[in-house]
C-alpha cells in the first residue's frame, strides 16, 4: 500500500484488501458446484468433465505456485495481487459464453487465484508481525466465508428469472473488481527484489515443508471433493437441490468457526501435532458417516465443515509460524502449495470417474476416507517444534 499514508490507515487498507482477496479465492470455485447439474445439463458434461471444472483450478494451484512465488519476489506482492484480481474477473466473464471459454476461464480464474494464495500469507508475514495468528484467522475465515455465500446463494440466484446458471456465475466479477480497486495504489509504492537467500533453498531441504505439503494436500483433496460433489451426492439420494446446496453451505458456514480460532490456537503452542490429528480425525468421521448413515447430512456437513475449517487454517497459520521471514514465508508457501494443490486436484476428477463407474458414491466416499491416513501422516511431520529457513 502507498507509503504516504499513514501507518494505521495502510494497516487498515491492507487488512481490507487482504479481506477482498480472501473472499475471491474460493468464491468463484464454490459457485460452480450447486449449478453443475444445471451446467452439465445445459453443455452436455459428463460427471468427469464436471469435476474437471474444478480439478483446473487446482492444478493451476499446484503447477503455477512456485510461479506465483517468483512472481511476487520480483514485482511485490501487493502488485502481483493487483494482476491477479484483475485477471480473476476477466477469466469470471469469459466462462458463462460457451463450454471451452467455461474451462478456459477456468484455468484463468486458477491461475489468478494461486497468486492470491501464495502471496497473501507474505503480506499477513509483512504487514502484521504481531498479530499474525488474528490476521491468518481473518483471512482464513473470509475465505471460506466467500465459499460459503457462493455456495449458499448461487443456485437461487440461477432460478430467479433471465439470470440462469450463466448470469449467476457472471455475478462474482463484482467482489473481484472491488478487490482490485482496493489494491490498486500498491501499484505507485516502488518495489526493489530481495536477494536471494539461503534460507530460500532451504525451504525444500526441511521435512516440515514435505510434511506440511503432504498436509496440504490431503487436506485440499478432502475440501474441493466435498465442495464438488457433495450437492450432487444429496440429490442422487433424493433430496432437493435447494436443501443440498443449503447443506453445502453449512459445511462452508462451519468452517468459518474453526478457520477464526485455530491460527490463534496454533500460535500458542510450541508444537501442533495434537492439533493436528485432531483435525484429521474429524475428518475420518464426517465421511464415515456419509458413507454409514447418509440420512444425517446435516451432522456430517457440520462435522466436515469444522474439519475443514480447522485444516486449511491451521496449513497456512503453520506455513507462518514455521517460516523465518517473509522471504522464507514466500518461498515455503509457493512450495507447500504447489506441491500440495497438486495432490487437491486429483480430488473432484477421480471422486466424480469412480462414480461415473460405480452404482452409488460408496466408492467415491471409501477412496476419500482413504485419505485420511497420509492427512494423518503429514500432520504428525508439520506439527513439530522447528522453523524453516
Amino acid at each position: 500500500m502507498p507509503t504516504a499514508m499513514r501507518p494505521r490507515s495502510r494497516i487498515a487498507l491492507t487488512l481490507l484488501g487482504v479481506v477482498l482477496v480472501a473472499v475471491n479465492l474460493r468464491a468463484p470455485i464454490a459457485a460452480v458446484a450447486p449449478l453443475l447439474p444445471q451446467m452439465r445439463t445445459d453443455l452436455g458434461l459428463s460427471r468427469s468433465a464436471g469435476g474437471l471444472l474444478t480439478s483446473l483450478p487446482l492444478l493451476c494451484f499446484g503447477g503455477l505456485s512456485t510461479v506465483a512465488a517468483t512472481l511476487g519476489r520480483r514485482i511485490g506482492s501487493e502488485r502481483a495481487l493487483v494482476f491477479a484480481m484483475l485477471a480473476m474477473a476477466v477469466g469470471s466473464a469469459a466462462r458463462i459464453w460457451s463450454a471451452p471459454l467455461l474451462f478456459a476461464g477456468s484455468i484463468v480464474i486458477g491461475a489468478a487465484i494461486t497468486v492470491g494464495n501464495v502471496l497473501v500469507p507474505s503480506v499477513i508475514k509483512q504487514h502484521f508481525d504481531t498479530k499474525q495468528g488474528l490476521v491468518t484467522g481473518i483471512y482464513t475465515g473470509a475465505l471460506i466465508g466467500g465459499a460459503s455465500l457462493a455456495s449458499a446463494i448461487s443456485a437461487p440466484l440461477a432460478h430467479v428469472d433471465s439470470v440462469g446458471w450463466r448470469g449467476s456465475l457472471a455475478a462474482w466479477t463484482v467482489p473481484e473488481v472491488l478487490a482490485l480497486l482496493v489494491w490498486i495504489p500498491s501499484l505507485r509504492v516502488p518495489h526493489r527484489p530481495p536477494p536471494v537467500t539461503p534460507g530460500s533453498v532451504s525451504v525444500l531441504r526441511s521435512k516440515i515443508t514435505w510434511g506440511l505439503s503432504v498436509f496440504m494436500g490431503s487436506q485440499s483433496l478432502g475440501y474441493f471433493a466435498i465442495l464438488t460433489w457433495f450437492p450432487a451426492l444429496l440429490q442422487d439420494q433424493g433430496v432437493s437441490a435447494a436443501r443440498a446446496g443449503g447443506a453445502l453451505a453449512i459445511f462452508n458456514v462451519m468452517g468459518i468457526v474453526t478457520a477464526l480460532i485455530m491460527p490463534s490456537l496454533a500460535g500458542r503452542f510450541s508444537e501442533q501435532r495434537g492439533l493436528a490429528l485432531t483435525i484429521a480425525a474429524g475428518w475420518a468421521v464426517g465421511i464415515s458417516g456419509l458413507l454409514l448413515a447418509p440420512g444425517a447430512y446435516v451432522l456430517w456437513a457440520i462435522v466436515l465443515g469444522l474439519a475443514q475449517g480447522a485444516s486449511i487454517s491451521l496449513a497456512f497459520a503453520l506455513i507462518v509460524l514455521r517460516s523465518r521471514t517473509p522471504e522464507v514465508a514466500r518461498g515455503l508457501s509457493g512450495t507447500v502449495q504447489s506441491i500440495g494443490y497438486l495432490i487437491g486436484a486429483t480430488g473432484p476428477f477421480v471422486l466424480g470417474a469412480l462414480r461415473d463407474a460405480s452404482p452409488s458414491w460408496s466408492v467415491s466416499l471409501v477412496a476419500l476416507l482413504s485419505v485420511v491416513v497420509p492427512m494423518a501422516w503429514g500432520a504428525w511431520h508439520a506439527g513439530r517444534k522447528a522453523t524453516v529457513g
